[in-house]
């Protein structure tokens, strides 16, 4: 096994573990995008994978530290806190000659060459935390922000009983917002069909979607599935609303897991496309 390898299969082991001992997969915790997870010196936010084990870890304040940041800042490390591994990753590519000799970039990926240990700020006595400025207003008007200002979204055609997207004629369809129990379940499941939507070949082209056969039970789908359901967490937290938890059955989350720990790659893929389909969106 490689040293990336192993990079990526320790901090997916620490999420399947955190999986299993709280029942709750990542994209079905409730977080805040003004408690989005960074590094407390620098305030660089984490992304992708590293959100999502921050995030799963439950702390409230969005504050990490590694050990010599908690010495420096004079802080000490509670008795028993378990550290959270988070990844550095870096940009490979690969280059090879055109026809007129020059050199152009034909693949390009992330990959994990290191994880550092941190600790939450919880964790942690005797520093004090940043000030952290929190809107914590429950607005559906921010959905609706969200709904009107996706720029060149599909199609969008109200009623029935069936919530999908169809890539082929890029359309989307959604039940009327009333036969929702909740304004909030109406834009989780409306964020979940725009996330599918981002994957069409005139927008960012996404494999999972674009060679989806629409089988159930194909690897694509499945892979489709997590980016919809990273997407929509992220979007919800974007808008100050919780995500409602649509399956939380063992079943549910054993499918998952089996899945994580057959392919633990899978989850750094999905969670990278479900940065691009978030900012997409947003166009962050």
């Amino acid at each position: 096994m490689s040293k990336q390898n192993k990079v990526l299969d320790a901090v997916v082991s620490q999420i399947i573990e955190r999986i299993e001992e709280t029942g709750v997969l990542p994209w079905q915790r409730p977080w805040r995008a003004s408690s989005q997870p960074m590094n407390m010196e620098y305030k660089n936010a984490y992304s992708g994978l590293n959100r999502w084990s921050c995030i799963l870890a439950g702390y409230t304040s969005p504050f990490w530290l590694t050990f010599p940041q908690i010495k420096k800042f004079e802080g000490k490390i509670k008795k028993g806190e378990k550290h959270t591994k988070i990844m550095k990753v870096a940009l490979i590519e690969k280059k090879r000659e055109n026809d007129k000799g020059e050199k152009e970039v034909y693949a390009r990926w992330v990959q994990p060459v290191k994880y550092y240990k941190m600790w939450n700020l919880e964790q942690v006595d005797g520093i004090d935390s940043p000030e952290v400025i929190q809107d914590g207003t429950f607005k559906i008007e921010a959905c609706e922000d969200v709904a009107n200002g996706y720029e060149g979204a599909p199609s969008v055609l109200v009623g029935g009983t069936e919530a999908s997207y169809a890539p082929e004629n890029d359309v989307i369809k959604m039940p009327a917002k009333n036969s929702f129990t909740s304004p909030e379940e109406f834009y989780n499941t409306l964020f979940h069909e725009y996330a599918h939507s981002t994957g069409h070949p005139s927008r960012l082209n996404r494999r999972t979607l674009v060679q989806n056969d629409g089988s159930f039970e194909s690897e694509t789908y499945g892979k489709e599935e997590l980016v919809a359901e990273l997407t929509a967490s992220m979007l919800c937290g974007h808008c100050n609303i919780v995500k409602k938890v649509i399956d939380n059955s063992t079943a549910y989350i054993s499918g998952w897991l089996a899945k994580m720990k057959a392919e633990p790659r899978m989850l750094m893929a999905s969670a990278g496309q479900a940065e691009k389909a978030f900012k997409h969106i947003l166009k962050d």
